[in-house]
């Protein structure tokens, strides 16, 4: 049901308010849903983003390059999936480590999430060598707006209202009492039994803090929000050429169940086992190879003639018959937590006089490391097995931190997961530390970040907290 006028519903008695409309806070209420309970959803844009979105969205960031804050995100119903690329894969064991829960929690949600999802195609990660893995990307089509619009639209069990700015938390005694939000020039005070936040790995963090200032009572101080903020960092490390029957020989040769045909997608990723990745001491790191036909005048094979002048010649005739690949290598690498690396509240602000983001975030040496291990691992075998030859950027071995790389587009942490409010935000169940009635949800939770993308696990994290909440009592 779509909610126009707040002032119809305020004395509604909602089981839940959930503050976003992206994939966590739909995927919640459509769970919700189907135990007949009631939701509202509060949107702070509208059925589609204008022009003012980015008023709202703007903000600093001290330290490395970084794409800006109000290009990365949408202010609109369906949130940022209005814009992703629809690439979807599951965190893997080593990735949980460190988190409160286990992969079995998450992996029993699977399902429900591939349906929400439109996903089709099984994920797998499968040993490529004695330290690499191959693993695959599933692509999904949802635009969460899109899909989900004329079901909620139509439920008498969720209600949305759109246009909707949430501006803060109000409560006593470890509890939240109500909200305050802003629709048609007005200011309301909203009241049900539960409160999800779940409109950012950014907002998230902001929002908190906002309402931490506010109501300094409500939130303990040693709460580390905010802190521990994470990025996937994706950038392009090199390139390189394949021979096309010695990567066909040699999946065939090890038996390898999932050999992508590159006829059909021209993309192939690896990553570390964990035997590979604690021996060395790295960060796990996403290899992708993206292919096209090679040919003979492209400055790598002039390249080529000079440094490796006899491999040239043996795979000369192969280039003529168009049966070599160019290749450009890629990585979407895992980020240390670190408690620098946070998101503060800016000393400029939105039009509704909230405070815009201000984030501290830094790289590491770590980072480089490891996409060098990596990158370095899968060359040894492309040379060993005589697939091809790679080569690596210069700045893979600059040992300081001017190397050039920016962040990618997820942002991760901030308000984390853990056991303990020292360094976490909220428990295994996803409440808020120390407020019985609070709950946030979507990458901001994430205590480690892997190198997956983001979005199914997201859904995942919804579907476990909407089952929690269907039989929590306070």
């Amino acid at each position: 049901m779509i909610v126009n006028n707040l002032s119809e519903i305020i004395n509604n008695d909602f089981y839940v308010i959930i503050i976003g409309s992206g994939p966590a806070g739909i995927s919640t209420a459509l769970e919700l849903e189907k135990n007949n309970i009631k939701s509202l959803i509060l949107e702070a844009g509208g059925k589609e983003t204008d022009s003012d979105s980015s008023l709202f969205l703007k903000g600093e960031v001290v330290g490395g390059e970084y794409p800006d804050l109000s290009s990365t995100r949408l202010r609109q119903f369906g949130g940022t999936s209005g814009h992703w690329g629809g690439n979807c894969n599951p965190m893997i064991k080593e990735d949980l480590v460190s988190w409160p829960i286990s992969l079995s929690d998450l992996d029993e949600y699977s399902s429900q999430a591939m349906k929400i999802l439109n996903l089709r195609e099984d994920f797998f990660n499968e040993k490529f060598s004695k330290n690499l893995n191959l693993y695959n990307l599933v692509w999904s089509n949802v635009r969460f707006g899109e899909k989900y619009f004329q079901h909620i639209q139509k439920s008498k069990y969720i209600f949305l209202s759109l246009n909707t700015t949430f501006l803060n938390f109000n409560g006593q005694d470890k509890k939240i009492n109500s909200i305050t939000c802003f629709k048609n020039n007005n200011f309301y005070q909203l009241k049900s039994k539960f409160y999800i936040l779940c409109c950012g790995g950014i907002e998230n963090s902001r929002l908190m803090l906002w309402s931490k200032e506010k109501n300094k009572s409500l939130f303990n101080d040693n709460l580390p929000i905010g802190k521990y903020y994470m990025n996937h960092p994706a950038y392009s490390i090199g390139e390189g050429v394949m021979v096309h029957e010695k990567y066909v020989s040699y999946f065939s040769k090890n038996t390898i169940k999932n050999k992508p045909l590159i006829t059909c997608k021209n993309e192939i990723y690896f990553s570390a086992n964990k035997e590979f990745l604690t021996k060395n001491n790295i960060l796990n790191s996403g290899i992708y190879l993206n292919f096209k036909v090679a040919w003979k005048y492209n400055s790598i094979f002039k390249q080529l003639r000079c440094v490796a002048p006899k491999y040239f010649k043996n795979i000369y005739e192969n280039l003529k018959a168009q049966k070599v690949y160019e290749i450009n290598i890629e990585t979407m690498q895992e980020q240390k937590p670190d408690k620098d690396n946070y998101i503060n509240l800016s000393s400029d602000f939105d039009p509704l006089n909230t405070p815009l983001s201000k984030i501290f975030w830094k790289r590491s040496l770590s980072e480089i490391k490891s996409a060098r291990l990596i990158a370095e691992e899968l060359g040894k075998i492309f040379v060993d097995e005589d697939i091809g030859r790679i080569a690596l950027n210069k700045h893979l071995y600059n040992d300081s931190e001017e190397y050039g790389y920016s962040a990618g587009n997820h942002q991760l942490g901030g308000t984390r997961i853990g056991s303990y409010e020292n360094d976490s935000v909220v428990d295994k169940n996803l409440k808020v530390h120390n407020i019985e009635n609070l709950f946030v949800n979507g990458s901001s939770v994430f205590r480690t970040g892997g190198h997956c993308h983001p979005t199914y696990t997201i859904v995942k994290l919804s579907l476990r907290l909407a089952n929690y909440l269907k039989n929590y009592r306070i």
